[in-house]
Order: structure tokens, then sequence, then C-alpha cells
């Protein structure tokens, strides 16, 4: 059974142009909440699953309070699976947990196929973890990204940057497709995440934001620039 705490949060995202990009770091960096490098940058990787119909996507578009994304991420080596994490990302009403669970992509194996991977990492997942999963059996897009990591003082709000985004189309194939990657756009990511109970410090960093936040998804977006290529 899993037993996770359910940590709610806050995830608010801004596009940023490229020419007003410098104006947010600079925004950012000499705000009074003293914002400074949490981790190391690093390269992301999220193979996103859903519905043969894309009904996890469907559900992004539409913009319904109570939704879920299935996920599994790697960092790193767009190659290098053995250290993944399947996660259920959830959100309620405006406010977000995540379930987690360790899992691995071989993409070493000499005939892997992504039914074959998927039904080994399905079948290592405990029963409740196998629950969550339902019916999101196919592999629909890599995203990848490079992100960069910071905290205000008081570590109560994240902030990160993702730059180089790419989408690598898995529809319809067997084998993954790790060299045929499509960018989203001359643009950067920024995230601000917190915790439930700290809605009162986030609403105050966005006031004074140079930009304002928007709805966006790296999962939508990815499947769009397939659609439009």
């Amino acid at each position: 059974m899993n037993t996770q705490p359910r940590e709610y949060r806050f995830e608010v995202k801004v596009p940023v142009p490229l020419n007003r990009l410098q104006e947010v770091q600079i925004w950012l960096q000499t705000h009074n909440m003293l914002f400074r490098q949490h981790y190391a940058p690093r390269d992301i990787n999220s193979l996103y699953l859903d519905t043969p119909m894309l009904a996890r996507y469907e559900e992004n578009l539409s913009g319904i309070s109570t939704r879920k994304k299935v996920r599994i991420r790697w960092y790193g080596d767009l190659t290098n699976g053995e250290k993944a994490k399947l996660e259920f990302k959830h959100r309620q009403a405006g406010k977000g947990f995540k379930v987690i669970y360790d899992t691995k992509l071989d993409f070493t194996e000499p005939q892997f196929a992504w039914q074959h991977a998927l039904k080994s990492a399905y079948n290592n997942l405990p029963v409740d973890a196998q629950c969550l999963w339902a019916t999101e059996h196919s592999p629909i897009i890599i995203c990848r990204y490079h992100r960069e990591y910071y905290i205000s003082s008081d570590e109560k709000i994240r902030a990160t940057f993702d730059t180089k985004i790419e989408s690598f189309d898995q529809r319809y194939r067997q084998k993954a497709n790790l060299s045929k990657g499509i960018p989203l756009g001359d643009y950067v990511l920024l995230e601000l995440k917190t915790n439930a109970e700290n809605e009162h410090e986030l609403s105050n960093l966005l006031a004074s934001c140079p930009l304002r936040p928007s709805r966006h998804s790296k999962y939508v977006n990815c499947i769009r620039s397939l659609m439009w290529q």
C-alpha cells in the first residue's frame, strides 16, 4: 500500500520570451526573498503516458479542475533510464500533489520495445501503483529540457528556469525515439512552486513579477508541436 504523504502545492508557470529573460532573472535575483541556487543545473527527461485516445491531453485542454498526468522521469543522459521514477501528478482545484514510485527503462536492451518495457515496469510495481496507472499505457512523447534551480532564503518558494525544451515523438513506435527531437520554441519557462500553506507569500511574489503567469503544459505544447510540424 502507498504510504507517501500528500503534500499539496501550488505551481505557477510564467513563459518568458528570450528578450525578457534577463529582466526576469534580475527581478528574481534582487527580490527581497533573496533567491539563491538550490541544486546544480541538470537535464530532465519525461516520458508522458496517456490512453490511446489521449484522454489526459484532452483533460488538460478542457481545463477541468481535477485531472491527472502519468509520466516516467529520469535525469541526465536521455539514453539512461535505469534510475527513473514513475510519477502520478494529480491536480485538484488549483493545487496538486505527486505520488512517486521507483522504476527503470533499459534502453540498452538489444530488443527494446515500448510494449515490453512498460509491461515490465508495470509488473514490478506494487498493486496500489498498478491501480493508479489505470489505462495510461501508451507512450506519447518524451519531453527533454535543461533546468536551473533556485530557492528563497526562507525556503518557502522554489523557482526553476527550463531551457532547451524538446519533444521526442513516441507515438505509433515500438522502438524509443531518442534522436529526433523538435524544439518547442524560443522561450524559457519559469516555474514558481510552494506548499499550499505558503499561498500568501507566493501571491506577494507574483504581484511584483514583470510578466504574468499563464496556463502552460509541456505535455500539451509537445503534442501541439508534433501536430504542426
